[in-house]
């Protein structure tokens, strides 16, 4: 994730917080994983209805391109997790943020959501979250 897409993402959303780089590394690795446009990509997000957790969507819908415009994104209310779930045609692709993780941003006091955002910007995807299906190069 480069200085350019956190900027845009700051300016969109207000901020820079954890919970909004991690919806950008999860729909950037969808679209990635997918090679789709944004109009052939729909994300439903499971996890808590109030912030900062549900920042996560604002970063799904700048990374992704699934807008609650286009009605390719929805959010379901789960209060113990995050579970966003990417679909494009018959393939799904399913990525939880991994419980360390969510428990630690739950718990992160305000003045450090920066720092945690930047280091969770630059942290492997496969430390923030638990992919499903896993992808074919992993061993």
């Amino acid at each position: 994730m480069n200085k350019r897409q956190l900027s845009a993402a700051v300016r969109f959303h207000g901020h820079l917080g954890p919970w909004l780089v991690l919806g950008l590394r999860a729909g950037s690795y969808a679209r990635r994983r997918f090679r789709c446009s944004p109009f052939e990509i729909t994300a439903i997000v499971h996890c808590p209805r109030t912030p900062p957790v549900r920042c996560i969507l604002d970063g799904i819908q700048l990374s992704a391109g699934c807008t609650y415009g286009k009605g390719n994104i929805s959010h379901r209310l789960s209060n113990r997790s995050c579970l966003i779930r990417f679909r494009h045609r018959r393939q799904l692709l399913e990525l939880l943020v991994r419980p360390e993780i969510f428990q630690v941003l739950s718990q992160i006091s305000p003045a450090a959501t920066t720092t945690a955002a930047c280091r969770l910007s630059r942290l492997p995807l496969h430390r923030l979250f638990i992919v499903k299906p896993k992808p074919e190069n992993t061993v």
